[in-house]
């Protein structure tokens, strides 16, 4: 109502072609966007200097950061964050965090720290709308993407789209 959030286009049925190995019978599959709420961070352009709203100069996590659960703070960036973007563009302890593009798309890990901290475009933030064994879905991403099961796009630059990943299913 009050224009806030943006409605999403329902998920395709999943089909039996889709459908990589067999699970459990008391199993089922999904999609990540029906588990989880998913978006990319700030990017990191001219637009991201202006300081002419209420905000602040923040630390970010950058595709640099992130490893296979882990991040490695050695070199840890900063840019401005307007107060609107803060939602949006932070991520919190139990947040699940996927590199978007290059040769490491798809290296995926946990923030567990009990500070926050905020993320450029080119990381995928996942925040379960329910309680949820975290590190399963972490194994799970490892497995499709040492697998060749995450789809990316493009040769010499692959990338793996929100689009693409916000309909990946999972067991």
């Amino acid at each position: 109502e009050e224009k806030k959030l943006k409605k999403e286009k329902p998920l395709p049925e999943i089909t039996e072609d889709e459908i990589p190995f067999d699970i459990p019978k008391n199993w089922c599959w999904c999609r990540v966007g029906d588990i989880f709420q998913h978006n990319t961070g700030k990017a990191m352009n001219s637009s991201a200097k202006e300081i002419n709203k209420t905000g602040s100069i923040r630390k970010f996590i950058t595709t640099s950061n992130l490893y296979w659960n882990e991040f490695d703070f050695t070199n840890v960036k900063e840019m401005f964050f307007s107060d609107e973007e803060l939602p949006r563009c932070t991520v919190t302890k139990g947040d699940i965090l996927i590199n978007e593009g290059g040769a490491y798309f798809g290296r995926t890990a946990i923030w567990n720290y009990d500070y926050d901290i905020c993320f450029q475009n080119h990381v995928h933030r996942l925040r379960p709308f329910i309680e949820i064994e975290r590190l399963y879905f972490y194994y799970i991403f490892y497995l499709y993407r040492n697998t060749n099961r995450l789809q990316s796009k493009g040769t010499a630059m692959p990338g793996l789209s929100s689009e693409v990943l916000h309909s990946t299913i999972i067991p």
